[in-house]
């Protein structure tokens, strides 16, 4: 999927641990899926305390501590709920069960000293080193870029997201409850939808209804003409 020097700086903060399911676009919908039901059967075996969040129309997500560690916000929060119940104010079951599922699927990898200097220096000076390797051939014994299938997971994740509200909503999920790793999928998704298109195409890829006139819009290229050059 990636270089192994690219991989290991996208691996950041995560620690080994063997890959699990896969999620599916149906929790987007409230549905249960068949990765959180796996979620939720581990929290109930875990050690009793996990927490419960609570989305706006009342529906409860099972959450285990370690993987709350992944959201500053309800870390800070945990501690002073009552019984563990933490209200998610603006995010909808759905996609609550979503941003549980991811939390769940890389706790197990979460480092937070790692990811939290990752924070303060997201684009850390490295070397430019174009000598060839010393094994043009990668040895059977080599994991590869993505040994924990934590790539093919978030991949597989975002293609399941039903359309672009659902990404949408994910990524407004992720910021409000501080989940860097998921904001930054999110943001490079819609990126990567983005990238090399003309502005028509970008609101056809993104649902972007053009509300300018075509003399506002003609206006406007030729106050920024600039911007339109090829």
């Amino acid at each position: 999927m990636a270089p192994p020097a690219a991989a290991a700086d996208k691996r950041e903060g995560k620690r080994p641990m063997p890959p699990e399911g896969d999620p599916a676009a149906a929790a987007a919908a409230g549905e249960t899926t068949e990765q959180e039901a796996q979620a939720a059967g581990g929290a109930e075996a875990g050690d009793g305390d996990d927490l419960v969040l609570v989305a706006d129309c009342g529906a409860e997500v099972r959450l285990t501590r370690s993987a709350a560690r992944m959201s500053t916000t309800i870390l800070h929060m945990m501690d002073d709920c009552a019984e563990g119940r933490v209200p998610v104010a603006g995010v909808q079951a759905g996609v609550l069960r979503l941003v549980a599922a991811y939390c769940e699927r890389h706790a197990p990898h979460y480092d937070p000293e790692a990811s939290a200097a990752r924070l303060r220096d997201p684009f850390p000076p490295f070397s430019i080193d174009f000598r060839p390797t010393a094994h043009a051939i990668r040895p059977v014994t080599d994991p590869g870029p993505d040994p924990h299938g934590l790539e093919a997971w978030d991949e597989k994740f975002i293609a399941d997201l039903p359309d672009n509200s659902a990404l949408f909503a994910v990524i407004l999920a992720a910021n409000y409850l501080g989940i860097e790793d998921l904001l930054d999928l999110g943001c490079t998704a819609v990126a990567d939808k983005m990238r090399g298109k003309a502005p028509e195409e970008v609101r056809v890829a993104l649902d972007i209804e053009n509300d300018y006139t075509p003399e506002q819009e003609a206006e406007v290229r030729r106050e920024n003409a600039w911007a339109f050059e090829d």
